[in-house]
């Protein structure tokens, strides 16, 4: 399986690494949720493995694309 990391960079200074499935349709990827996401919305971000973290969008100042890395 192939997965794809993105880096959440937070308006405090920290950033978030999540991975996504590679093979994920792009509408219904993390890029999308947040472009969709109203400023006050709060995006969740994990999996039922890791769990799950809960970020509101107003603190999110941009994402980034990473690797691809099998798994």
């Amino acid at each position: 399986m192939c997965v794809q990391i993105y880096h959440i960079h937070l308006s405090n200074g920290k950033v978030i690494d999540v991975a996504e499935d590679y093979e994920l349709p792009l509408e219904k990827g993390l890029v999308e949720e947040y472009r969709k996401a109203n400023p006050e919305d709060v995006i969740s971000i994990g999996d039922c493995l890791s769990g799950y973290c809960y970020i509101p969008k107003k603190n999110i100042i941009f994402i980034s694309t990473g690797d691809v890395r099998t798994v």
